[in-house]
């Protein structure tokens, strides 16, 4: 996965990109919507934690493909497949805040799951935008596995001029129960 991300990385470093940082790589199954993390009681927290980690125990450790790389206005992204998982490990994670918070915590729709690889600093012309899509779809190989084994509760820090997303970590929480 590193040399993967590093050869990506390597097609595109003249770009107007904002590498993630290999410690801020992310999936997002779940954003709470409803208040800020700032406003959520410890009480609150403690029955998130205790949902996720009852709802991971129902899922076993898997490994997806990373892969092929995405050019879109808004960035650089890596598809994530096959989706059976990542939906299943996606439900786990929603039902877990429904039960902790109820079914009106969020409104965030996380549409097909991803790994963001670069957030756009500026626009480039279509013609720029082609050379991008033909320097990744040239890296090779085009793929990499990636073994998902638990789940992080974060608090999230996005940083719309530096185009960064960072977090504090409040739990993680193995797949399966065990690690």
């Amino acid at each position: 996965m590193r040399a993967y991300i590093r050869d990506v990385r390597a097609a595109t470093k003249d770009d107007p990109l904002a590498h993630v940082s290999d410690e801020w790589f992310h999936i997002t199954l779940y954003q709470l919507s409803q208040k800020p993390a700032s406003e959520i009681p410890e009480d609150e927290r403690q029955a998130i934690v205790a949902a996720l980690t009852e709802q991971m125990k129902t899922l076993a450790p898997f490994t997806i493909t990373v892969g092929s790389p995405l050019p879109y206005a808004s960035g650089l992204i890596f598809d994530l497949g096959p989706d059976e998982p990542l939906n299943e490990l996606r439900a786990a994670a929603t039902s877990a805040f429904e039960i902790a918070l109820g079914p009106e915590a969020t409104a965030y729709d996380t549409g097909v799951l991803h790994l963001t690889e670069s957030y756009a600093t500026a626009e480039v012309s279509l013609d720029h935008f082609h050379q991008i899509h033909r320097r990744v779809r040239r890296v090779r190989p085009s793929h990499a596995p990636l073994h998902i084994e638990c789940i992080t509760l974060v608090d999230v820090v996005a940083n719309d001029t530096e185009k960064t997303i960072t977090w504090q970590t409040l739990a993680e929480i193995p797949l399966g129960g065990v690690r």
